[in-house]
C-alpha cells in the first residue's frame, strides 16, 4: 500500500493481508524516529491493542516496539477497518 493510502487506516482498528500470506486482525501506527529522522510504521495485533493503549495512556515511550513490529508498509497488500 502506499503511504497515501494508509494515511486513512493510521490508528484504526482493521484486518490486514501482508505479502509472505499472513493475515490479522490489528492497528497500524506511526512513529517518529528521531535518530534516524524518518517516520516508522508498526504494526499492533490485536491480542496487544488494549495493553499498547494502557501503555501509551501511562506514557511508555516504548510501547508500540514492546508490543508490535516495525513493518514496511509495501509489505501490506490489503487493509479493511472494523468499524
Amino acid at each position: 500500500m502506499s503511504i497515501r493510502e494508509m494515511q486513512n487506516l493510521i490508528y484504526q482498528q482493521g484486518n490486514f493481508t501482508f505479502s509472505d500470506g499472513r493475515k490479522d486482525e490489528g492497528m497500524v501506527i506511526s512513529r517518529y524516529n528521531i535518530k534516524e529522522a524518518r517516520v516508522e510504521f508498526y504494526f499492533i495485533p490485536a491480542k496487544n491493542l488494549l495493553a499498547f493503549e494502557s501503555a501509551r495512556t501511562h506514557h511508555d515511550l516504548d510501547a508500540h516496539k514492546k508490543m508490535g513490529q516495525l513493518v514496511d508498509l509495501q509489505s501490506i497488500v490489503t487493509a479493511t477497518t472494523i468499524h
